[in-house]
């Protein structure tokens, strides 16, 4: 007998909120620091309480040296995002989101 979920539900979320994510910096937020940027990762915890999003920036690869202005534009958009996810998804509680920036060497 096969399982129907073939992977835990805060998988599932994680990568729906990463989509999301995606589209959202890609064709609704106006801050063009954030339009380049690239959803890496999503961790999302067990019980959907929290988000920790990883970032990305491959086009123009200068993340490091703007960092500050990167994280200030992304605090600033936070609620904006959480309400446009609120407004994608079809989950009960949203989780609480947290960006970072992903420092993994290419």
């Amino acid at each position: 007998m096969f399982s129907s979920k073939p992977y835990k539900r805060s998988q599932r979320v994680s990568d729906n909120l990463r989509r999301e994510i995606a589209n959202i910096f890609s064709y609704e937020i106006n801050d063009p620091r954030l339009k380049s940027l690239t959803i890496t990762q999503v961790l999302l915890s067990d019980d959907l309480s929290t988000a920790k999003i990883f970032v990305s920036d491959y086009i123009n690869k200068s993340i490091t040296e703007e960092n500050k202005e990167i994280t200030s534009a992304l605090e600033n958009s936070k609620s904006y995002i959480k309400k446009k996810l609120g407004q994608n998804m079809k989950i009960k509680k949203l989780p609480t989101i947290s960006f970072f920036i992903d420092q993994k060497e290419e």
